[in-house]
């Protein structure tokens, strides 16, 4: 064994010092923090207030696989069409909980053209009753047209007028709508020179969220295709989510879209995570 005077001199690192470490931790997360609020003052400057939502259930009915299937835990499974249908009771349940004031619509995605089902409507009961009546159709399409939805839109909905010099003053409703696009093999078309379609891209109080949920083996279908084309829905402030067939993504996907639009952050700052990193 050294002796004491054989021994080396002891000059502690700085960077080894665990204070010096939580430092420099702190710092990290209060620059990644900063980043994060500039990003958000980046978003137009509406109201940050939780008025009522006038929500469009955009849902896709066709589907490529008949014999695709999602499974519980409990081992009890659902085709597509009635796993969106079990995830959109939840969604409408839980909104309505929130903010009584909300009114849901339902168009559903044929195989070449939207059929507007449901009128906006608070009530519980017809938007369930209209969802639970829903059939799926199989699909034969390669393509979807996304114009014949914007002309439906174009016919149905109000939406608010955002006015610079009231920007502070917040809106009666905001519009949103969610696509929930189940198909693998048909390929969204969606045309950047729609004016509509523009339109509500520029529109403030419109919004466009995407529940992609395609089959397993991408290799034989368009699933990556099919991801890239609805990203041009996107305004940058939409949320975008892909499921595989897994029951406990899809559910926790459109959890996350509870959200609403004038009080989330954008998606890429979104933090689900319980209690504080800082």
């Amino acid at each position: 064994m050294d002796s004491p005077d054989l021994l080396p001199d002891y000059s502690p690192d700085p960077d080894a010092n665990p204070e010096n470490q939580v430092q420099i931790t702190q710092n990290e997360n209060f620059e990644e923090l900063q980043k994060q609020v500039i990003a958000n003052f980046q978003k137009p400057n509406v109201p940050n207030v939780n008025v009522p939502e006038k929500i469009i259930i955009c849902l896709d009915v066709c589907y490529d696989n008949q014999d695709s299937l999602f499974r519980l835990s409990d081992g009890s499974t659902f085709t597509p069409i009635n796993m969106m249908k079990r995830v959109l009771e939840f969604f409408v349940y839980s909104k309505n909980a929130i903010n009584k004031k909300t009114e849901f619509a339902l168009v559903v995605l044929k195989e070449s053209e939207p059929c507007w089902l449901q009128n906006f409507t608070n009530n519980m009961k017809d938007i369930i009753n209209e969802i639970d009546y829903i059939n799926p159709e199989e699909c034969h399409s390669e393509t979807f047209d996304f114009s014949n939805l914007f002309q439906l839109l174009k016919q149905k909905v109000e939406i608010p007028e955002y006015k610079d010099g009231e920007c502070l003053m917040p809106p009666p409703y905001v519009m949103r709508m969610i696509v929930l696009y189940g198909r693998s093999n048909c390929l969204p078309i969606i045309s950047q020179d729609d004016p509509f379609f523009n339109f509500l891209k520029q529109h403030l109080y419109f919004y466009i969220d995407i529940l992609l949920a395609h089959e397993e083996d991408c290799s034989q279908y368009k699933c990556v295709e099919i991801y890239d084309a609805l990203q041009d829905l996107d305004n940058g402030y939409s949320y975008v989510y892909e499921v595989l067939r897994n029951a406990a993504k899809i559910h926790d996907c459109i959890a996350k879209l509870l959200a609403h639009p004038l009080q989330r952050p954008l998606q890429k700052n979104t933090d689900y995570s319980f209690g504080s990193r800082y």
